[in-house]
């Protein structure tokens, strides 16, 4: 049985990650601060660590020390870049500093592979239509920033012996999203401004098009990075 160690497990996409680990026959051990996430949605047979990923203390959980994790899936973070203009340094720390406290576990633990949910955000302003990952980078907002410092810290320690994925993934939706919150989540903020104020406001130029992914798929495609090799990409 392999181990894995998932960071936002008890958000939106961490929990129903770790529902197709388990399937899978993988030993889950999830970890988040439950800011936006909620006790009820962690799967029943993870084992949960209440914490922050950015602060050292979470690392001296016993759970975590006794355990030689095969893969760490690094979903947690604060993912509005509206809320991250909020508290700039705050957004630093949820969303790089704790990808950097993970790496350097990683490296104390020996575990080799890391994915990493970045974010399309970091391409910034592009025209309508298809762009490729090398694309340039112009990131527009404080939350894409700290993403994309999180990815090149992925690239840095490569060279420690920890292969890793950045994910540059788009808005996600799907069942179980939360309708709460009005500045997270493109399409839930869309759908329940449609419930409760019959209708919808569009914020920027209204001849934008912005790209969806379906839960499922980026569930698909985590799994995917799981079963076969991959090196730093």
């Amino acid at each position: 049985m392999k181990n894995v160690l998932l960071t936002g497990v008890a958000g939106f996409v961490g929990s129903k990650i770790a529902i197709s680990l388990l399937k899978k026959g993988y030993a889950v051990i999830g970890i988040d601060n439950l800011k936006t996430g909620y006790i009820a949605n962690i799967p029943r047979d993870v084992v949960f660590i209440n914490g922050d990923c950015a602060e050292l203390a979470t690392y001296e959980n016993a759970q975590l020390k006794e355990v030689d994790f095969d893969f760490i899936v690094h979903i947690a973070g604060q993912s509005s870049g509206e809320v991250s203009f909020d508290d700039p340094c705050l957004d630093l720390s949820d969303n790089c500093l704790s990808t950097l406290r993970l790496l350097e576990f990683a490296q104390t633990n020996s575990c080799k592979k890391f994915i990493y949910a970045s974010t399309m955000s970091v391409y910034g302003e592009v025209d309508n239509g298809p762009i490729d990952e090398g694309h340039s980078t112009k990131p527009l907002s404080m939350y894409a920033v700290g993403k994309l410092a999180s990815e090149n810290y992925l690239r840095l320690f490569e060279s420690y012996g920890i292969d890793s994925v950045s994910l540059r993934l788009f808005n996600i939706y799907g069942p179980g999203q939360n309708m709460s919150n009005l500045r997270q989540g493109m399409a839930s903020i869309y759908i329940a401004q449609a419930i409760e104020l019959g209708k919808i406001e569009v914020k920027g130029r209204p001849d934008r098009f912005r790209d969806l992914v379906f839960i499922d798929d980026v569930v698909r495609v985590i799994a995917q990075f799981m079963e076969r090799d991959f090196e730093g990409s």
